[in-house]
């Protein structure tokens, strides 16, 4: 009804009914002032306009919303059963590529084949690095997201950092540097990138056991700032793992004093939030989502492994959790290590890191049937290799 007949009502019922005046006046001045408020917004809109200041904000989400576009086409193609019909692009040809990086941001690109066992070995001394490589296994049509102890993030195509030769010696010189880390900030990880759009949450571990989940659909700003923070408490505390995740997942994280904590990401709160007590001498060596069929195994500095299924380790919705302890105290006391950990599922493989530098793939199913990593040296880290190439898992 307009408003115009409304008052004619309001005004006719105030004539009929005195003791109806307070109440009327009560609900035109209610009226007039959201009719204000709806003007001064108006206003404020076309002067946006005017000056360009909203078609700038428009044009940015369109730009962001083309670049999560070309993520899912770049990575899984077009999806038949989408209800959008989308023009037909060629899927980039996909293989599986290996990173292996360190803190100073050098990331060695290599590209595996099913039939490599030995990739190579790293010929630079790694005893004075600031903490052992990592390893990320990912497709050649993926997007890498770099993550910075800072809490800065930039994001790089993977087919855009230079191969090396599968099966050759390296030095750290040779490899790239995309992005060299600036003054007083390390690269903290590297995570693929591609499922943005179908994920739900950034979900961020710190080193000493502190979680934040922030929504994607915070993604434009994240990228446009080059800045997601640090998702620490304590100042001595730094980033160490960043994955994307969805509403009902599960994650894990292991310590190398042999701590396992699992939580529901469902139950994170949107702020930094410790979620285990650790001693002063501990710290987070490896996160990941898992799933009810995964498996989980714990690799020690001496290549033993430890394996659990997935529903044996609690989940945890308490903050002042110690979390379970597979390292036993005597064996602790020993010397007894974790130094990487990772969601299994039997046809996935492993690679193994070893201190002379060799790089080496093991078979998930034969791991746990050993129970035990043949290398030439202490293991450094390790990294796994889905076979399904993480296209219907996020896991890491």
């Amino acid at each position: 009804m307009p408003l115009s007949n409304k008052i004619e009502e309001w005004m006719k019922e105030a004539e009929e009914r005195p003791e109806s005046a307070v109440t009327i006046v009560r609900l035109i001045a209610r009226r007039l002032r959201e009719l204000t408020e709806r003007d001064e917004e108006l206003l404020a809109e076309n002067i946006a306009l005017q000056n360009g200041t909203r078609v700038e904000e428009y044009q940015k989400r369109i730009a962001h919303l083309e670049y999560q576009l070309d993520l899912i086409k770049r990575r899984f193609g077009v999806d038949e059963g989408t209800l959008v019909e989308l023009p037909a692009q060629p899927v980039e040809e996909s293989t599986p590529n290996l990173l292996v990086y360190n803190a100073h941001g050098r990331i060695f690109r290599i590209e595996l084949n099913s039939d490599a066992k030995e990739l190579g070995r790293i010929t630079s001394d790694m005893s004075n690095d600031h903490e052992p490589p990592r390893i990320l296994a990912l497709p050649s049509n993926e997007e890498a997201l770099l993550l910075y102890t800072s809490g800065r993030v930039g994001t790089y195509k993977v087919s855009d950092i230079p191969l090396i030769e599968l099966g050759g010696a390296w030095e750290w010189g040779q490899a790239a540097l995309p992005d060299e880390p600036r003054a007083g900030e390390l690269l903290a990880c590297i995570t693929p990138f591609s499922h943005l759009p179908l994920s739900d949450f950034f979900l961020q571990i710190s080193r000493r056991g502190c979680a934040k989940k922030t929504m994607t659909s915070m993604a434009q700003s994240v990228l446009n700032n080059h800045y997601i923070g640090k998702g620490a408490i304590q100042k001595s505390d730094q980033p160490f793992d960043l994955m994307l995740s969805h509403k009902n997942d599960h994650a894990v994280f292991v310590t190398y004093e042999g701590k396992v904590i699992a939580f529901d990401v469902d139950d994170l709160a949107y702020a930094t939030e410790e979620r285990v007590k650790l001693s002063a001498t501990d710290y987070v060596i490896a996160s990941f989502i898992t799933h009810a069929d995964d498996s989980l195994v714990f690799v020690t500095q001496t290549g033993k492994v430890i394996h659990r299924e997935s529903k044996s380790i609690d989940t945890s919705k308490s903050s002042t959790a110690k979390g379970q302890s597979l390292i036993p105290p005597s064996r602790l006391e020993q010397g007894v290590r974790f130094m990487g950990a990772a969601s299994v599922r039997d046809s996935d493989s492993i690679v193994a890191l070893d201190a002379s530098g060799r790089l080496t793939i093991h078979q998930a199913d034969s791991l746990t049937g050993s129970g035990s990593i043949a290398a030439e040296a202490w293991i450094l880290s390790i990294g796994l290799i889905q076979a399904d190439g993480g296209k219907k898992r996020t896991s890491r």
